[in-house]
């Protein structure tokens, strides 16, 4: 589509120039807003529990771009054979997290769809000089990921395998958790870039913010946390379309090491919904960050890379030990 669904404007600060994770356009000298949206089919089966879900994925990328919600529109897809309690119930689960998020729920709206499909169109704010790309990354800069990976497995297990393990409710506990958890905390850290990890998995967002460049992310797969129990999921039928396909887009740029294991190799492709945010700052600042972020509840918060000048941009697993300076303390 291209340049055919652009609309040029003097105040557009982040448009459909880059893979940004949400787009920014000034209203005032000291004020800008910050605009995205995201809906999709449920991940679990209370639909309660999905609205939550499904409502702090569509707020992520505002935090994403170091902004707040204010505002939010939802959007309902409903078959005609579904109880209106259910939707009622969704609706309900969106609006819990809104009011966490100290945002406003101001309306939506409702279409018949063959599939249960439910987001938000978010509007949040944020500074005009202030604002985080996701591809404004330097040389040897560290990595941190504030969440753990596996949602996209373990909710395929509910579905596939009828899954109700310990590891289900460890991955509703990170999807609920808001990216708003130690904001202040990250923008006081002044990161070069960041992005949150989205159904695309880790890798995906990683490439986005190497956008091209000569540079790669070299990850220590041993840094990069998991939730509790996704091994349990690690079976042929939890294996999802997304991640083959991110898969298949990615190709070659990346490069594993000989001892990652398969199921190693799938949890970085793993789709995520409300994923972690994946910050990149100077190591002087990387690991004092990653402390903070723990002792502020995000008890997996890790350095999991670095990025290293290249003749070309790409992504590389090593399977050895993290340097002694990736490691918590």
């Amino acid at each position: 589509m291209g340049d055919r669904q652009k609309t040029p404007h003097e105040d557009i600060l982040v448009g459909f120039e880059s893979s940004e994770d949400a787009g920014v356009i000034k209203i005032a000298d000291d004020r800008a807003l910050v605009m995205t949206t995201d809906f999709f089919p449920p991940v679990v089966d209370d639909p309660f529990t999905f609205g939550r879900i499904a409502a702090a994925n569509a707020f992520s990328d505002v935090y994403a771009m170091g902004g707040r919600p204010i505002a939010a529109l939802n959007l309902l897809g409903v078959p005609s054979d579904v109880d209106p309690e259910v939707a009622a119930e969704i609706l309900a689960g969106a609006a819990a997290i809104a009011i966490e998020a100290g945002a406003a729920i101001v309306g939506g709206h409702t279409v018949e769809d063959d599939q249960l499909k439910f987001g938000l169109a978010v509007t949040g704010e944020v500074h005009p000089e202030r604002f985080i790309r996701n591809n404004t990354i330097q040389a040897n800069d560290f990595l941190v990921l504030t969440k753990p990976l596996g949602a996209g497995l373990i909710t395929s297990s509910i579905k596939t395998l009828g899954n109700q393990g310990d590891e289900v409710d460890e991955a509703i506990r990170w999807m609920t958790t808001l990216n708003s958890t130690a904001l202040d905390v990250i923008l006081e850290a002044e990161p070069h870039a960041m992005t949150d990890v989205t159904g695309f998995g880790l890798l995906g967002p990683l490439d986005e913010m190497l956008a091209g460049q000569r540079f790669v992310a070299k990850l220590q797969m041993a840094s990069i946390p998991r939730i509790p129990g996704v091994e349990r999921c690690f079976k042929p039928k939890c294996r999802t379309r997304a991640a083959k396909q991110t898969r298949t887009h990615l190709g070659d740029k990346v490069s594993f090491h000989k001892e990652l294991g398969a199921w190693d190799r799938e949890l970085l492709f793993d789709p995520q919904t409300s994923g972690g945010l994946l910050i990149a700052l100077p190591p002087s600042r990387a690991e004092v960050l990653a402390r903070r972020l723990r002792a502020e509840g995000l008890d997996h918060a890790s350095v999991i890379g670095a990025i290293v000048p290249a003749d070309a941009a790409g992504i590389s697993v090593n399977a050895e030990p993290p340097p002694r300076s990736f490691t918590r303390g």
